[in-house]
């Protein structure tokens, strides 16, 4: 179990889990998951409000509330490592617009961007 503390418009790029469920329950804020290959499908979580994500399906949340966020994230099944997380090539490309070679410096430590490939 971890807590995730998001400023408002943050929070992590399309990924997924190969063997692991995530599940996401809101404890501040307000925040948009997204899930596909592509983000296609979405929903908007406020407080309490809970989902949880299979193994091998791609998700992002961010923060869209006013404030500060927090996020409890389980994650469970399967074993959880750098191996485990697979970002999707179009949040390889994001990141290049906040960093010129940032996606490399996540590749360099580990982190994958074949998710839905």
């Amino acid at each position: 179990m971890t807590l995730a503390k998001c400023p408002v418009g943050q929070g992590p790029g399309l990924h997924n889990h190969l063997a692991t469920f995530e599940t996401f329950t809101v404890l501040e804020g307000e925040f948009l998951i997204k899930w596909n290959d592509d983000g296609s499908e979405e929903l908007v979580l406020k407080k309490h409000d809970t989902i949880s994500i299979p193994p091998g399906v791609c998700r992002s949340f961010t923060n869209i509330g006013k404030e500060e966020g927090l996020l409890q994230v389980i994650i469970s099944g399967g074993v959880h490592d750098m191996n485990d997380i697979s970002f999707t090539p179009f949040a390889a490309s994001q990141m290049e617009k906040i960093e010129l070679n940032l996606s490399k410096k996540f590749e360099d430590v580990g982190f994958k961007f074949n998710a839905g490939v």
